[in-house]
């Protein structure tokens, strides 16, 4: 199995490498902080089964209403929430240097 990796430094070109769900993204340049930030927030598989397991269920539904409420109020746009929840769903981030993140689809670690 070979695996795909391709580097990025805009936007669009990580948009459209997101899209064709790309093995392996390197995120280079201004983009690069927004992912920083993504990564604060991004939780281990095994932290997310201990929660759901440790609230019965019930606080995934929690968390799931408190994301839409978050997002209506979200000011960043729509092209920038979708590119934040594809990231946050299908990809690993691992910080390579300070200026760069390497983004790993998920399914490739199973």
């Amino acid at each position: 199995m070979t695996i795909e990796q391709v580097t990025v430094t805009t936007k669009v070109e990580l948009e459209a490498e997101l899209d064709k769900k790309t093995d392996e993204i390197i995120v280079e340049g201004d983009f690069s902080q927004n992912i920083a930030e993504i990564k604060k927030g991004q939780l281990e598989d095994t932290d997310m089964l201990g929660f759901a397991v440790g609230s019965l269920g019930a606080g995934i539904l929690f968390e799931y209403g408190i994301n839409k409420l978050l997002d209506v109020f979200d000011p960043a746009t729509k092209e920038d929430k979708k590119i934040r929840k594809q990231i946050e769903r299908l990809y690993r981030i691992k910080r390579l240097t300070k200026d760069s993140f390497l983004l790993r689809l998920k399914q490739l670690d199973y």
